[in-house]
C-alpha cells in the first residue's frame, strides 16, 4: 500500500498533525524572542548613543543655530534612529553619527564626527553640520 495518496489527502483536507503544529509553535515562540532580543539589544544602543555628550551636544546646537530653526522651524525634534558609532576607551573618544532631526518646517540630518583625548570631557567636532534635503548644510560651530 502506497502512504501518498493518504498524505496528499490529508494536506488537502486541511488536517494537521501535532507535530506540525507543536513544530510551528516552537518556530513562533523562537521567532518572538529573537525580535525581543534585537528590540533590547537596539533599545541599550540607542540609550547609550542618546547619553552622550556629541548626541546632546547636537541636539543643543540645532536648537540654538538660528538657521537651523528658520529651516525646520521650532520646536526641533530629535528621530528615533540614529545612525553611526561611538567609543570610548581608555579615555580616548571617537564619534560618528547621523541624528535626524524635523520641524514643522522640513527636516534635516545632523552629521558629527568627532573625537576626545584621554583625561579631557571636551569633545572637537571635525564635522557638525545640519545636512538638509535640499543639499544645503547649515554649520552648528564649535
Amino acid at each position: 500500500m502506497n502512504p501518498l495518496p493518504s498524505l496528499r489527502r490529508s494536506a488537502l483536507s486541511g488536517e494537521c498533525s501535532k507535530g506540525c503544529l507543536i513544530g510551528c509553535g516552537c518556530a513562533a515562540v523562537g521567532t518572538i524572542l529573537i525580535c525581543i532580543v534585537a528590540a533590547v539589544i537596539t533599545g541599550v544602543a540607542m540609550t547609550a548613543i542618546k547619553s552622550s555628550t556629541p548626541y546632546k551636544d547636537s541636539i543643543a546646537a540645532v536648537e540654538k543655530n538660528s538657521s537651523a530653526a528658520e529651516a525646520l522651524g521650532h520646536p526641533i525634534e530629535p528621530g528615533l534612529f540614529i545612525s553611526g558609532k561611538i567609543n570610548i576607551s581608555n579615555g580616548k573618544g571617537t564619534a560618528n553619527m547621523s541624528i535626524p532631526v524635523k520641524g514643522p518646517k522640513g527636516s534635516g540630518t545632523i552629521q558629527v564626527e568627532g573625537t576626545k583625548a584621554p583625561g579631557s570631557d571636551q569633545w572637537n567636532y571635525t564635522t557638525w553640520q545640519l545636512n538638509l534635503p535640499d543639499g544645503r548644510s547649515i554649520p552648528l560651530g564649535q
